[in-house]
């Protein structure tokens, strides 16, 4: 079968097609708060439990998580795909997000950045380490709660029920599918 050469700086497209998530920053408290989609995440370790998000330095997202030392990641569903388009094309510092995607902030259990009433789940995390690259900071957050719908976990997320939006690059994305076991 013939290869297709691809410019090294498109080497992402092949691998970035872990889940789309929104990402929640700021305080609930102070009124300051963000919704931003973001598919560059990763687990990092879990013994102690870190994940990886990569969010441009300059965004708004940034600053906040700057301020304030936390974040939420939002595991979302494909119904949200509408939203994740409205939040990723305008700046939460001119505009209200929320109330633009029809999206609720809840009251998070162990940080003051709120999660999303509409997420199938989310990950509450401090900020263990961030470093800047090129423009991008790297934000390893520790996870400090996390917590999914039941009927959508049995030890592993149910993917065909959850069917969680994974961005391919510009505006595609498929829908995850049927789990199956290969031994």
């Amino acid at each position: 079968m013939k290869r297709k050469k691809l410019q090294k700086e498109e080497f992402y497209h092949l691998i970035n097609h872990g889940p789309c998530v929104l990402i929640t920053s700021g305080s609930l408290i102070k009124k300051e708060i963000n919704v931003a989609p973001i598919a560059w995440i990763t687990p990092l370790n879990d013994e102690p439990p870190l994940v990886i998000v990569c969010i441009a330095s300059s965004h708004y997202t940034s600053f906040l998580i700057n301020k304030y030392k936390e974040f939420v990641i939002n595991v979302v569903s494909g119904k949200l795909l509408k939203a994740i388009k409205i939040c990723g094309s305008i700046s939460g510092k001119q505009v209200d997000k929320f109330q633009k995607a029809k999206l609720t902030p809840q009251k998070s259990r162990f940080v003051k950045t709120p999660f999303l009433k509409e997420s199938i789940g989310h990950i509450e995390c401090k900020v263990f380490k961030v470093s800047e690259y090129s423009g991008v900071n790297l934000y390893i957050g520790k996870v400090l709660h996390c917590e999914v719908l039941q009927n959508l976990y049995d030890k592993y997320l149910i993917t065909e029920k959850a069917k969680t939006p994974h961005h391919v690059g510009g505006n595609l994305f498929f829908l995850s599918g049927k789990r199956k076991k290969y031994y």
